[in-house]
């Protein structure tokens, strides 16, 4: 794998990296935001698994939601978490473990502009739809929503793609597109001067939050790995973490939440296979 994320990795850590390379505990993270700004982020998580394993940790992501799934089933991953549906792809196809997932639920959040707002769903019709990934789970429950009220992506509306929230919410605000999909934590992560001139449209269901999984090479692993993920909460880096997201902890992931899943496995494989 070779991405902008590697690379800041290996700027930042490579006494790791040159000093132990085969012992180091390969972290994969779903590309969820910029490379710098997610690993970052994960950097008091990297901290705690270190201190905890007694092993070196390298973190990684990719440039994109198909891109880390490749990575993902090419095995440049001891311990990832990842998009619910593509954890759920990755266990059905390849064995993977879902050992936990974040106590916080996510949900597709549709935004509109306040000087143009919505009335009736109706009024979408040969609009434009502002996505951030076309494989995001909350991107995939948007548009079967709407193909479930009649809308059929390419022949009722077009789904624009962007590169991030803050983008989806800014085609939103100038009027580039009619409805943007956001999560609640991109939500709030979009400019005081978006967020004014936005409104929110519809909230939909909640869906299970990003799962963390195992390889299956680390299958005798899998047990320790998972009880100290749940156990970061309780620590100073864990509080560290979760003080600056809203996922406000980690619990197992039930075979009930996985099985929910299926449809949007389904639908992220054919996505997969199609795209270039």
């Amino acid at each position: 794998m070779r991405s902008i994320a590697a690379l800041f990795f290996l700027v930042c850590h490579v006494g790791f990296a040159l000093a132990a390379p085969d012992a180091a505990l390969r972290v994969g993270i779903v590309p969820t935001l910029s490379p710098k700004i997610l690993l970052t982020n994960y950097q008091p998580l990297r901290v705690y698994l270190e201190r905890e394993l007694q092993r070196p940790v390298e973190m990684f992501t990719s440039t994109d939601f198909k891109r880390f799934h490749h990575d993902t089933l090419a095995g440049d991953f001891d311990l990832l978490v990842t998009a619910p549906h593509l954890a759920r792809l990755s266990q059905l196809e390849a064995g993977f473990l879902p050992v936990a997932t974040y106590l916080a639920a996510n949900r597709a959040v549709l935004i509109t502009a306040k000087n143009k707002p919505i009335k009736q769903l109706e009024e979408f019709r040969g609009q434009n739809l502002a996505i951030f990934d076309s494989l995001g789970l909350i991107v995939l429950q948007a548009q079967q929503w709407l193909e479930d009220r009649g809308f059929e992506q390419g022949r009722d509306y077009r789904a624009i793609l962007f590169p991030s929230h803050n983008s989806v919410g800014f085609s939103v605000q100038h009027g580039e597109s009619l409805i943007g999909v956001v999560s609640p934590a991109g939500l709030r992560q979009l400019p005081p001067e978006t967020l004014g001139q936005i409104q929110v449209f519809a909230e939909l269901p909640q869906v299970p939050a990003l799962i963390w999984v195992v390889h299956p090479r680390m299958k005798l692993e899998a047990d320790r790995l998972q009880a100290v993920l749940l156990r970061f909460a309780g620590t100073p880096e864990g509080i560290q973490f979760y003080s600056s997201n809203a996922y406000k902890g980690m619990r197992p992931v039930t075979p009930e939440e996985l099985r929910s899943l299926d449809r949007s496995a389904r639908e992220a494989k054919r996505l997969i296979q199609g795209l270039p």
